[in-house]
């Protein structure tokens, strides 16, 4: 897939004002116009109706013309109500003929043109009942649920039926053939989890020798003690078989008629594809068609406005798994509005949300922006004025990352291990995926992260289950920062020496915190922090721990250590926050503030020895970004927050001897340098600008050596 941009993009107006003060000499020295290999790729996905083939197509291309749209993707069903229902053949067939005109007159226009599967196994039964349109077995729940729309992808008749679809679609030779993110076991109501049909549990059986019903085996791979039982081990490895084997017979089918079209696959929550056991390094090599690399639309952005919570953790959903697949799948991220409407997600949040996708994955960004129902453009125009204003900023964007391109943060700790050794009490699989615990957390607090390696590790519970002891001996000889449950199971294993508590158990009552170490308080020294909170921890630190604050019971009543520090004789650096991630309290309102904010920042130099690698002062609610180049490093800034950040603030560590000189994103994409004020504090870059950051929106700074 090229993003080289077509003669057909107009130029653009100049972007909206960000609020900067730049200094004048700086716009002289603004860049020259960039190269089409960084141009942000817009790729629009839209319907197409049958009964309106014609003038749809005619007004897409316009569209696309003003507003530098280089690719669409067009979706196989004919409409919103029609395209979730599972094509028959003959249907399918009649669908590929409207389709291929509409195919030949987009690409005489210039355009490059993909297929979204809009059903491959389908998204949930929506009222149907397509019993007497389909013979196959239909998917049954963990609860026993029965739907009467979804077919059971181990089923051969779906398999052949499938193929067949794909094989007709394919026929149109498009750029991508994506499968949408119906291509999972969890989340086809009425069925949440699947499947435990028949045909599953008989396959089961023939596996393991074991004839269990669904009810027994249910219980056995979720609450049966130890874990993993054979029964989880079994069941996650036959579940990510039936995708794997679905992946490749429709890898096969476009093979055969296509053979330069590239496999697309769009997916869901990390976490939950690892609880349906889908081996992605297998399913990556079953999607690469002929050699081509096949493409990756993974989750990113919400149907609708949200909080500044939501927001952080949608951007790490992404971000999990670029180093896994990053160097292995082109990543094209999806901005999401259902139902396609200003009413459903704002013209400000959209435009960061493009903003961010061209900081962490250009140049490419799927639009899921107009209405599925109407066949105008013209009924709400503010995206669309958005997108060809903006359109120049978000390249500038682009450039900047693809010329910075190693992440740099606190690492969030993750992989795709399945959860073989997660405990769960509750026996429905919807338990079984891991919950979000550092995700967004930090971020929020103005440190930036990462998933790439970094020197800092967050660990949370669910990542060191499924760590053997010689893992977790090594990574405790690290800089790592737990929570309280990841602390209690690593107390659990019998790894007190390496933590420095000897104890880590719930506690109840506690209500609020006092900055009680001066060291790390700083002008906050004994002063309270409310901390009301469902899920404490009681630790018991060993003598030479450092404790950094104390929390309290009502009057006083009692007191229990709060967070925590400890080297440890392997050289580690272990800090504690006893609380729940799993449960959220990292996002608790109690648990956010200033006070919490200069703790975190002194405790998290004291594990790292050192300056941290990004943290933006004054912030909060913001989502920081660092990258780095050859000689210079991109600082991105989004602010979540519904306030304007006021001269922008931020300290590094420094990478390169001496100073650099700050240049800031101009609102038409232009790099200029600005009036910042720059000290250096042993490793430590300090950085103070005159910038203003709107609500909702990405400030990008450049830090130039020589």
């Amino acid at each position: 897939m090229s993003p080289t941009r077509r003669a057909f993009c107009f130029s653009t107006l100049l972007a909206p004002a960000i609020g900067l003060f730049v200094e004048e000499s700086g716009r002289a020295a603004g860049r020259e116009p960039r190269g089409p290999s960084s141009r942000v790729n817009y790729m629009l996905r839209y319907f197409i109706r049958s009964e309106t083939a014609s003038q749809q197509t005619e007004g897409l291309i316009l569209n696309c013309r003003e507003n530098h749209i280089p690719h669409v993707i067009l979706f196989s069903g004919n409409h919103w109500d029609m395209g979730w229902n599972m094509p028959k053949i003959d249907e399918a067939k009649a669908r590929v003929e409207v389709l291929r005109p509409v195919v030949e007159r987009l690409r005489g226009a210039g355009l490059e043109v993909s297929i979204n599967m809009w059903s491959t196994i389908g998204h949930g039964d929506i009222g149907r009942d397509e019993r007497g349109r389909f013979s196959w077995q239909f998917m049954v729940g963990d609860d026993g649920a029965e739907s009467h729309a979804i077919p059971c992808p181990i089923d051969p008749q779906w398999k052949r039926h499938v193929s067949q679809l794909y094989g007709l679609f394919a026929q149109l030779e498009p750029a991508i053939i994506y499968i949408d993110d119906d291509f999972r076991l969890h989340n086809h109501l009425p069925v949440t989890w699947g499947c435990f049909c028949p045909l599953h549990l008989a396959e089961f059986a023939r596996r393991t020798g074991r004839n269990l019903s669904r009810q027994d085996l249910v219980q056995r791979v979720l609450t049966a003690e130890p874990q993993p039982t054979r029964e989880r081990v079994e069941w996650l490895r036959l579940c990510g078989d039936t995708m794997l084997d679905a992946a490749r017979i429709i890898s096969d089918s476009v093979m055969q008629v296509s053979p330069k079209t590239r496999m697309g696959l769009m997916c869901s929550d990390p976490n939950v594809h690892a609880a349906e056991g889908r081996p992605w390094l297998a399913m990556l090599q079953a999607f690469s068609v002929n050699g081509h690399q096949p493409v990756l639309r993974p989750h990113y952005a919400s149907y609708h406005d949200g909080t500044y919570r939501d927001a952080a953790r949608e951007i790490c959903m992404m971000r999990k798994l670029q180093p896994l697949l990053g160097g292995k799948m082109l990543f094209t991220p999806e901005l999401e509005n259902s139902p396609g409407t200003t009413f459903s997600k704002s013209v400000q949040l959209t435009r960061l949300q493009i903003a961010l996708s061209s900081l962490l994955a250009p140049p490419d960004i799927t639009l899921d922006i107009h209405s599925f129902d109407d066949t105008r453009f013209d009924y709400d125009p503010a995206v669309d004025v958005m997108l060809r204003n903006s359109f120049d900023s978000f390249n500038g964007v682009a450039d900047w990352a693809l010329e910075c391109q190693k992440e740099r943060g606190l690492q969030v700790l993750w992989d795709d291990r399945f959860p073989l050794h997660r405990k769960v009490e509750v026996s429905r699989m919807t338990s079984l995926p891991a919950p979000p615990c550092w995700e967004g957390a930090m971020d929020l607090f103005g440190f930036a992260t990462t998933f790439y390696p970094g020197e800092v590790k967050l660990a949370s519970r669910a990542y060191l289950e499924e760590r053997s002891d010689d893992e977790i001996r090594s990574l405790l000889k690290g800089k790592v920062l737990l929570d309280g449950d990841s602390a209690a199971h690593l107390v659990e294993r019998g790894f007190t020496r390496e933590t420095g508590v000897t104890g880590c158990e719930p506690v109840a009552g506690a209500n609020y915190e006092e900055m009680t170490n001066k060291a790390f308080a700083g002008k906050y020294w004994n002063q309270d922090e409310t901390t009301v909170y469902d899920y404490k921890y009681r630790l018991n630190p060993v003598d030479q721990a450092i404790v950094v604050t104390e929390v309290f019971g009502p009057d006083r009543s009692f007191h229990v250590p709060g967070m925590t520090l400890y080297a440890n004789s392997s050289g580690g650096r272990i800090g504690i926050i006893p609380l729940s991630g799993s449960h959220g309290d990292l996002y608790n309102m109690g648990f956010r503030g200033w006070k919490r904010q200069l703790a975190l920042k002194k405790m998290l130099e004291w594990i790292n020895q050192g300056p941290l690698p990004l943290f933006v002062e004054d912030a909060p609610n913001v989502f920081p970004i660092r990258r780095d180049g050859e000689k210079s490093v991109l600082i991105g800034i989004a602010n979540l927050s519904a306030d304007p950040l006021l001269r922008v603030r931020f300290e590094i560590a420094n990478p390169f001897a001496g100073e650099p000189r700050v240049e800031y994103l101009s609102p038409d994409g232009r790099a200029a340098q600005i009036a910042a004020q720059t000290s250096l504090r042993g490793r430590s870059l300090q950085v103070q600008t005159p910038v203003r950051i709107e609500p909702l929106a990405l400030g990008c700074f450049r830090l130039a050596w020589m």
